[in-house]
């Protein structure tokens, strides 16, 4: 007997693979919901105390926008908040400056806290602190609690920012790519007065996390019943809201993890 393949109908194929994404969506969603949920109760449950992750265990010296040697030792005893940043590329974390900067204004005065840009690119790539002075003038940038840094050495401003920052790798992307020729990830590190790193922040996942629900919840209004489903609607404010009782605690605490 002939054994002859069914024919399939290529609409039919289409729906159910429309289907299947939209069930991995509404999960995923769902899941995301849930972790914020848990992250705000968290936060309440230990008064705004954050983690304490790991902690910064090399020197890193530089030279700051302004041509002067500097290093992150010189922080010891300070509360900051470190990004990579690429001057070349200024849209690529555009969420983590952006958000870096709101910080600055919330905490305007306060001579306690610290901003630090890790420059993913060297002087052996051509970054130097002239660029990095011209790229915080594009950003608007006039507070000297923020230092922007670069070296000589590319490879060991990355490592640095992968093994001590804990910010995730720089890779290439496709020479045709409009986005530029470098992507990493759009992160804010959160460091104590100890240089224990407390916690990251993603504003670039949480918008994309915002986005994906309110579009889900254009095609399923039922949606907004789900328990906890308000959380991922409005990830950014509520991840906005942990970074800034995670970073008054830590800017309260008397010895690492205590205000006692």
């Amino acid at each position: 007997m002939d054994m002859e393949p069914a024919e399939r109908n290529p609409a039919e194929l289409r729906r159910t693979a429309f289907k299947l994404v939209g069930i991995m969506v509404i999960g995923a969603v769902v899941v995301l919901s849930a972790y914020f949920a848990k992250s705000k109760q968290k936060a309440e449950e230990n008064e705004g105390r954050p983690p304490i992750t790991t902690k910064i265990s090399r020197n890193f010296a530089a030279k700051n926008q302004e041509g002067k040697l500097v290093a992150t030792y010189d922080l010891e005893g300070k509360v900051w908040f470190a990004i990579p940043v690429c001057v070349k590329q200024l849209d690529e974390n555009k969420h983590a400056i952006a958000m870096m900067k709101e910080i600055t204004e919330h905490y305007e005065g306060n001579d306690n806290l610290r901003f630090v840009a890790f420059s993913i690119n060297g002087v052996d790539q051509g970054t130097n602190p002239e660029d990095l002075k011209r790229a915080m003038g594009q950003l608007g940038i006039n507070d000297q609690r923020w230092w922007f840094l670069t070296t000589g050495d590319t490879k060991k401003q990355r490592g640095y920012i992968k093994d001590q920052l804990r910010l995730g790798l720089v890779s290439d992307r496709s020479s045709e790519d409009p986005a530029g020729k470098w992507t990493f990830p759009s992160q804010i590190a959160l460091i104590d007065r100890g240089m224990h790193i407390r916690q990251r922040y993603d504003f670039r996942e949480a918008e994309q996390f915002e986005d994906a629900a309110r579009e889900l919840l254009k095609e399923k209004p039922e949606l907004k019943d789900v328990e906890k489903f308000g959380s991922a609607l409005h990830a950014v404010d509520e991840l906005k809201k942990t970074l800034y009782t995670n970073t008054d605690f830590v800017l309260s605490e008397t010895k690492t993890g205590s205000r006692e």
